[in-house]
């Protein structure tokens, strides 16, 4: 009875050792990606095209709304340029969720956005929507966008 009770103990603390192993992991991960997105945001508001690659990962794809997804980094920075070229464009940001694996090295953001711009009329307007990032974390440590997606909760207007 003894040698069971010392291994039942023995797995119970194991266990919670991985557990509190894991909770620690987690929110370290969970730290960073809160980190890695805010200083997203802050390029993205002070409409820095260099900073703002630097968060996507080499073969990263976008889905931008109503548009054929991008992949790769060139094809993005197209679309972030054309983004930052619209009259008036502004964008805030509100992260609202993060997600880890059990691995710890693969994880979402997601949140709402606003962005204020010129529309089609010459008058501004502001357009609510929401996104999804999907974040890896590289050999070196970082973590980087390896997918992304957003979309308006009011019909896009042209910006071309």
């Amino acid at each position: 009875m003894r040698a069971g009770t010392m291994l039942l103990t023995a797995a119970s603390l194991t266990f919670l050792g991985c557990s509190q192993q894991r909770s620690a992991d987690e929110e370290s991960a969970s730290n960073a990606l809160r980190t890695a997105d805010a200083s997203f945001q802050q390029a993205i508001a002070a409409k820095d095209l260099d900073r703002i690659m630097s968060f996507y990962a080499d073969a990263a794809v976008l889905m931008p709304a109503a548009k054929p997804q991008l992949a790769g980094k060139a094809a993005i920075r197209k679309e972030w340029q054309e983004l930052l070229s619209i009259p008036a464009f502004q964008n805030s940001s509100k992260l609202v969720r993060v997600e880890t694996s059990a691995s710890n090295d693969l994880a979402y953001t997601m949140g709402s956005y606003e962005t204020r711009l010129t529309g089609e009329d010459g008058k501004l307007l502001t357009e609510p929507g929401k996104w999804l990032s999907v974040w890896k974390k590289q050999p070196d440590g970082v973590w980087r966008v390896v997918v992304e997606t957003y979309n308006t909760d009011i019909p896009p207007p042209d910006h071309q």
